[in-house]
């Protein structure tokens, strides 16, 4: 029998299947949490305070964040071994893109919790 498959290059690491399953279902809730945003009719209160709102939110750039931060540690690997700086700063940026938007996803988050618990405390 002879072999024709070949043996991937193991010098440029690659992401595993399972990785690859996340990123795709985490834009994919991504882009559903932005269009249930995209059709909720217009608030008259401050968006900090709609939970909903800052909630979808915060799950829409969450779901962004994660492919970026494992593109960034992909290509990060990826040019630990080359000699340009190129490849090394683009992935430092896309990481720090990905930070980023985590940040920003926790603090929708955050002030979607506070906002459902001053309404539920307050009585309004």
């Amino acid at each position: 029998m002879s072999q024709d498959r070949q043996l991937p290059d193991s010098s440029k690491p690659q992401l595993p299947r399972g990785v690859l399953w996340i990123m795709g279902l985490a834009l994919t809730a991504a882009l559903a949490c932005f269009i249930a945003l995209a059709l909720l009719p217009a608030s008259r209160q401050p968006f900090f305070e709609a939970p909903l709102r800052s909630a979808l939110t915060g799950l829409g750039v969450l779901g962004v964040s994660c492919p970026l931060c494992f593109i960034g540690s992909l290509l990060r690997k990826r040019s630990a071994s080359s000699p340009y700086f190129e490849e090394a700063f683009i992935a430092g940026v896309i990481s720090l893109f990905g930070l980023a938007c985590l940040l920003v996803g926790l603090l929708c988050l955050g002030s979607s919790l506070y906002a459902a618990a001053s309404r539920l405390f307050t009585g309004s």
